[in-house]
């Protein structure tokens, strides 16, 4: 095991799937498990090998001990996570098929004990020790004002402490009330402790207000234009995301690309097959992660990460589960229908 420790601070919340791809009026069960960008990421890099660890606030409650239960058996540590409160969120998952897109419906997550958090509630300088890298999330950021203080708190410990400071973009135009209105003055205070990016076209274009005059070209002629001047604008030392191509829901394919050091990579399209979508974006962020540690340059580093982004939407569940033995078996053409 690499000898690293990796932190990600985020909101865990208990997904709620409605079986077999019914809509949620056609069934009377549902198969439940426990969720988050952090989380997913997490569970992942400790499969490649890393020391990983999850920083948020969970109810004092049955709730919280089998959230807590869930993230260990995926030997991610739990020592510092706080507790209090009655309430975490959740989300309920009815599945698409073909051309009918999968549903996500919240509750209340607002209420949930990692919402009402507070600054207080957390310990920097004990959570921070010994970290190498610091994992963050828009999602989380979308929460509320206590949790977008503590967020940005932590980002400017960890730049001061020399801790990488990672942050995923992940805009969800449903979680801001007037979308990029308030999303834009948040992203800006983040990103400027911020090493590593992970960003869309739509991202550096609708946040940052990056724009390309390339008219009639494509996704990549833009990124190529954009990513330069993202990346010098705010010092970042990587810039990585992906490019999906959604023929249907069940029929996709996916390009990764990553910049560093004025250099810029793009794999090629690579086919998915899916048995379950969600987490398959943070398979690829483990990757990026997993291999920027690891000082691979930029075309093992993506290839890498689309390898783990392909594998990640054939496991069930949020949570990525490919071993670092699989990701390089199908990077290597090393495929096997049945292993004996």
């Amino acid at each position: 095991m690499i000898r690293v420790k990796v932190l990600a601070f985020g909101e865990v919340m208990m997904r709620c799937s409605v079986p077999n791809k019914k809509k949620l009026f056609q069934s009377n069960t549902l198969e439940y498990m426990f969720s988050g960008t952090g989380l997913n990421v997490m569970g992942q890099l400790k499969k490649f090998g890393l020391e990983t660890e999850l920083i948020t606030k969970l109810p004092e409650n049955s709730l919280g001990e089998a959230a807590i239960s869930h993230i260990e058996s995926l030997g991610i540590k739990t020592d510092k996570i706080s507790r209090g409160g009655e309430f975490i969120g959740i989300y309920f998952l009815e599945e698409g098929f073909g051309k009918r897109p999968s549903v996500v419906t919240y509750t209340d997550r607002r209420g949930s004990s990692f919402c009402k958090s507070r600054i207080k509630d957390y310990d920097f300088d004990e959570i921070l020790k010994d970290v190498k890298m610091l994992h963050l999330c828009g999602i989380s950021l979308a929460m509320n004002e206590n949790v977008r203080e503590i967020m940005v708190a932590l980002a400017k410990k960890a730049r001061e402490m020399g801790i990488l400071v990672v942050f995923d973009c992940n805009y969800r135009e449903k979680l801001w009330k007037k979308r990029y209105e308030d999303a834009i003055p948040n992203y800006k205070k983040i990103i400027e402790y911020s090493d590593i990016v992970f960003a869309s076209e739509k991202d550096i274009s609708n946040i940052f207000g990056i724009k390309s005059e390339k008219e009639n070209v494509s996704i990549e002629e833009i990124l190529k234009d954009l990513i330069p001047e993202f990346a010098n604008k705010y010092n970042l030392k990587l810039v990585a995301g992906t490019i999906r191509d959604n023929k249907t829901l069940n029929n996709q394919t996916l390009k990764g690309f990553a910049y560093k050091n004025n250099e810029i990579f793009f794999s090629e399209y690579n086919e998915l097959e899916i048995y379950d979508r969600i987490g398959g974006g943070d398979a690829y962020t483990s990757g990026i992660l997993y291999k920027y540690l690891k000082n691979s340059d930029l075309k093992e580093m993506v290839n890498f990460a689309v390898a783990s982004a392909v594998l990640g939407h054939t496991t069930y569940g949020d949570t990525p589960i490919s071993t670092l033995s699989e990701v390089e078996e199908l990077l290597s053409g090393d495929f096997k229908e049945v292993k004996r």
